[in-house]
């Protein structure tokens, strides 16, 4: 009878823990759901105040090359995930981490055209080319960009940038931030401080004139960035502004609210990086 007992209370533990173990993986299944929607909050991120120089002897513009050189160069495509022929542009299509194994340019002079906003980058690897003994191997100031400004009418350009791009041009480039109509808790996720900011009821006068009263030769190939609360405001503001000439001015797309997305994309990227993968939502006994 007392054998019974201990069984009976033996297979009651097993069954209790059985329990505990379930109940804790629900709850950890429960918390690794995604959010369904990420809240436009301010969040803590590295600012892009301080810009960090890059090696002048590196990087050319396109009113430094003659006609000649522009002929007998060779252009690099270096930009992520681009293709040969991509928009039918006349370079080799080469990733920037690959440039190394590229034997054939060795004593070629080459020009590496990059996205712009991917200076910080791509003048480290042109470093890295030269201490290889590549001889010849420049990068073209505001890549894409400006090689776009070259071949493409005013109104077929690129006049807006990404998140991302924000980020990383931001490091290197000199450009000064406008915000069109952002409240307090919108201003303190920039990651640095506006030259200008203007409210939603006095954007459309007040930007153009503020423009063309600030119109000044730049080295940069961007001179301001308009930041836009959404998307939605954004498309309104571009059909109601033009600039008689908007080479240096260009748009954040999808607003502040694109950007505050990313970067809380990337802030929970860095933190889960290098944890162990949660288990599986199952029953386990």
């Amino acid at each position: 009878m007392l054998k019974f007992k201990q069984i009976i209370v033996f297979f009651g533990l097993l069954i209790f823990i059985s329990a505990q173990i379930f109940a804790q993986d629900a709850t950890t299944c429960q918390n690794n759901e995604p959010d369904s929607t990420i809240l436009p909050v301010a969040i803590s991120w590295p600012d892009n105040r301080n810009k960090q120089p890059l090696d002048k002897k590196n990087w050319l513009t396109i009113q430094q090359l003659s006609q000649q050189q522009l002929q007998h160069v060779v252009w690099v495509d270096v930009r992520q995930g681009a293709v040969k022929k991509e928009s039918g542009l006349d370079m080799l299509a080469i990733p920037l981490h690959q440039l190394s194994g590229a034997q054939f340019l060795f004593d070629k002079p080459v020009i590496l055209v990059g996205s712009g906003f991917d200076q910080l980058s791509v003048n480290q690897t042109i470093n890295r080319l030269r201490k290889k003994g590549f001889k010849h191997i420049f990068a073209l100031n505001g890549g894409i960009y400006e090689w776009q400004k070259l071949h493409q009418p005013a109104q077929l350009r690129q006049q807006e940038i990404t998140a991302e791009e924000f980020l990383s041009g931001g490091k290197t480039i000199h450009w000064q931030i406008i915000t069109l109509g952002l409240n307090a808790e919108q201003l303190a996720t920039l990651p640095k401080q506006p030259v200008k900011q203007f409210a939603q009821t006095q954007i459309t006068a007040a930007l153009k004139q503020f423009i063309h009263n600030n119109a000044k030769s730049s080295d940069d190939f961007i001179r301001y960035v308009l930041v836009s609360p959404d998307e939605q405001t954004l498309k309104r503001l571009q059909q109601q502004i033009s600039f008689a000439d908007s080479a240096n001015i260009i748009w954040l797309r999808g607003g502040i609210t694109a950007y505050q997305h990313y970067v809380q994309q990337q802030t929970k990227l860095s933190k889960h990086a290098g944890q162990s993968l949660s288990r599986p939502c199952r029953l386990t006994i």
